[in-house]
């Protein structure tokens, strides 16, 4: 409900163009109030105005509420720019690390690559037509104690990789063909040592890939040993 009270509480602005307010009572509405009327000269009807005006008291208070909205915000806007530059940091650093790892096993790969190359039983697989680039239509025939031989070389530098074969019970002719295969050879090539056709090498792969657990991997044997 309005409340009156004194007219004096509160001040009215006159429009020049028109007659004075018409007095009337003044009801409480709330706060300071601004009332301003006019008057149609032709008609006579007279219209009131009346708008609340808020003290000083209140402008201030609605000013250091909205500075302290302000500041919330801020606050939280700088929270999370922290936190996800935490997160960005951790990433990188993650991904940086990584990335050495994976440099770093690529440089020992091709060192131990290396190394088998300097064995003289590899030059020896060279030097009948193995390990090249160029297919041939027909290799030299290698011996068993060559074969051996290599399979030792690899031993020797693939330490994980015999570790591997060991964990997975191979038989001694599959051990000497994963052997062969770690060495480098191409299907051909061991096609050429086994006497047989490329066709019995993949589907050995196959066979062998299937008794070590690998058989729902999209790797070839191949590309699994590469990562050993």
């Amino acid at each position: 409900m309005l409340e009156k009270v004194e007219k004096n509480n509160y001040f009215c602005r006159k429009n020049m163009e028109t007659d004075t307010i018409k007095e009337g009572p003044v009801f409480y509405l709330g706060g300071p109030v601004e009332i301003a009327g006019t008057v149609d000269k032709e008609t006579g009807n007279a219209t009131y105005r009346i708008a609340i005006v808020p003290d000083e008291l209140t402008v201030v208070e609605n000013n250091d509420s909205q500075n302290g909205h302000g500041f919330w915000w801020l606050g939280i806007a700088i929270a999370v720019v922290a936190a996800v530059s935490l997160v960005v940091r951790y990433i990188l650093k993650k991904h940086r690390s990584n990335d050495v790892k994976v440099k770093t096993a690529g440089q020992e790969k091709s060192l131990r690559q290396e190394l088998l190359k300097q064995k003289d039983i590899y030059k020896s697989f060279c030097k009948k037509g193995y390990f090249s680039t160029v297919r041939k239509n027909k290799l030299a025939v290698v011996e068993e104690s060559e074969i051996n031989e290599l399979c030792d070389a690899v031993s020797e530098i693939f330490p994980t990789f015999v570790e591997f074969l060991n964990n997975h019970g191979l038989s001694a002719k599959d051990y000497q063909f994963c052997c062969l295969l770690k060495s480098g050879l191409t299907t051909f090539e061991l096609s050429e040592i086994y006497c047989v056709s490329e066709s019995a090498i993949f589907k050995r792969k196959q066979k062998i890939k299937e008794s070590m657990g690998f058989k729902s991997d999209k790797r070839t044997l191949d590309a699994i040993f590469e990562e050993i």
